[in-house]
């Protein structure tokens, strides 16, 4: 372990092994760091984070403050839970829940850019890449590999699916599907291909989740109709993943083309 003498590290603090700490850093009393992670210079991780292994907590972010909401009661123990090989660089800032005993999850091996910023009871899987300044309202649930381009804006509690691509300075006030294309204000572009194909998703099954694209969105009837009449025909799980997404509970509804 390697602490810089400038940094406050409160002896009820948990550090693993070969944890690196750097200048003015912050860690408070009942924070968890895992194994061979790194704290750059001002990084603050609070009392009430959890941090996994091989994490990076870049310059000036603060894990585990309290959420944005004006009703909120600061003795209300809740968490953030971070799992391995998370990334946060510059000014990310991470909430904990709302909830007495709640948490903010966060999956593994995610990349947060600068000045991301995640809200309390977020939920996000693992794989995906949250590009400068995307900012993710309270209870978003967020899915593995999707990428969100600069400044995109997540309304809370929307549902975010697998492999979607947003793009930078969206505007999403509604669920968005996996595997899809979104842009300006919920505007469903199309099938996120590339990104699909580097998940390692063959042709064949490309092609069915296209079809239960064109299932749901291009066939003028109704959700209900349109879910309907998917039932006869047998789905790659993939694609049944796709059509399953509007059989969740949504909040918000659900975007479109």
């Amino acid at each position: 372990m390697k602490i810089h003498p400038t940094a406050f590290v409160d002896p009820a603090a948990e550090i693993g092994e070969d944890a690196q700490i750097g200048c003015f850093a912050v860690v408070e009393a009942g924070a968890k760091i895992g194994d061979r992670c790194t704290l750059e210079g001002h990084a603050q991780v609070l009392s009430h984070a959890e941090i996994g292994d091989d994490c990076l907590v870049g310059g000036n972010s603060i894990i585990g403050g309290a959420p944005q909401d004006l009703g909120f009661d600061s003795r209300v123990p809740s968490k953030v839970r971070i799992g391995p090989g998370n990334t946060f660089r510059e000014n990310v800032t991470i909430h904990r829940s709302t909830t007495e005993n709640g948490v903010t999850e966060i999956g593994s091996n995610n990349y947060f850019m600068v000045g991301t910023h995640v809200g309390h009871d977020c939920v996000i899987g693992e794989r995906n890449i949250l590009a400068n300044q995307c900012m993710l309202g309270g209870h978003v649930v967020l899915g593995d590999g999707a990428f969100l381009g600069g400044g995109a804006g997540l309304h809370q509690f929307v549902r975010i699916g697998s492999l979607c691509m947003i793009k930078g300075n969206a505007s999403i006030s509604q669920d968005v599907p996996p595997y899809v294309i979104i842009s300006d204000s919920n505007r469903v572009r199309g099938l996120n291909v590339i990104g699909m194909r580097r998940a390692g998703m063959n042709a064949a099954t490309r092609k069915n989740v296209k079809e239960a694209f064109h299932q749901m969105f291009l066939n003028e009837r109704n959700l209900q109709e349109a879910l309907d009449d998917t039932l006869p025909h047998e789905w790659e799980p993939e694609a049944q993943a796709f059509i399953d997404f509007f059989r969740g509970e949504t909040t918000r509804g659900v975007c479109r083309p």
